[in-house]
């Protein structure tokens, strides 16, 4: 979906490469007509010509993702032009979150060759989304369907987006919920609200 938004000047940046584990971040410098300028800064690597990534924009009044194709530019190390495909607006946090460890299962439904799943626990959760972390990685760029098994023996289902993924001890990836059924949001709302009595 296209929207007419775009970044301003010292805003930061979280790059994805397409079939990397580890994000890059950067500071727009320019964002006057296309492209839009990322000093990467003291980021470990500057991506080569033209691989396509995913950027993610935070503003005050939703998270902006950028699929876009990257190129060094022309003149300064440490720099890249990113060539905008589409902009996809995630809605800021609108309810809160609860630290929770609930047994979950990321699943890669839409990807046309194998289906991968892969399972772990969350560390909060709430009707718009949840943080968990996994032993193993999740394939970048996709879009997961999160199952959250809540205690009393209900699942509740979402379609998500991954905001954000880091590896440490263990993968870890904040979900924002793009799709949910009514009654799930419920479920996953009482359980919220049961768990911060």
């Amino acid at each position: 979906m296209k929207t007419a938004w775009k970044p301003i000047a010292g805003q930061v940046a979280l790059i994805e490469l397409d079939g990397e584990p580890d994000c890059l971040t950067g500071v727009v410098l320019q964002t006057e007509g296309d492209p839009v300028v990322i000093d990467l800064g003291a980021s470990p690597q500057t991506p080569a010509h033209g691989v396509q990534v995913v950027a993610s924009f935070f503003a005050p009044d939703a998270l902006y993702r950028v699929s876009a194709t990257s190129t060094p530019h022309e003149g300064r190390g440490g720099t890249i032009d990113l060539s905008v495909h589409n902009i996809e607006r995630v809605q800021r946090r609108t309810a809160p979150r609860v630290h929770a460890a609930v047994p979950v299962v990321l699943s890669d439904l839409d990807d046309p060759g194998d289906r991968t799943s892969v399972t772990g626990e969350s560390i909060d959760v709430g009707p718009g989304g949840c943080r968990v972390r996994t032993q193993k990685r999740f394939p970048a760029g996709c879009d997961p369907t999160v199952t959250l098994h809540l205690p009393n023996g209900v699942d509740v289902v979402a379609l998500g987006a991954v905001l954000q993924a880091h590896r440490t001890d263990a993968w870890e990836y904040r979900i924002v919920f793009l799709s949910i059924d009514d009654d799930d949001r419920d479920r996953l709302s009482a359980f919220a609200e049961a768990q911060d009595s």
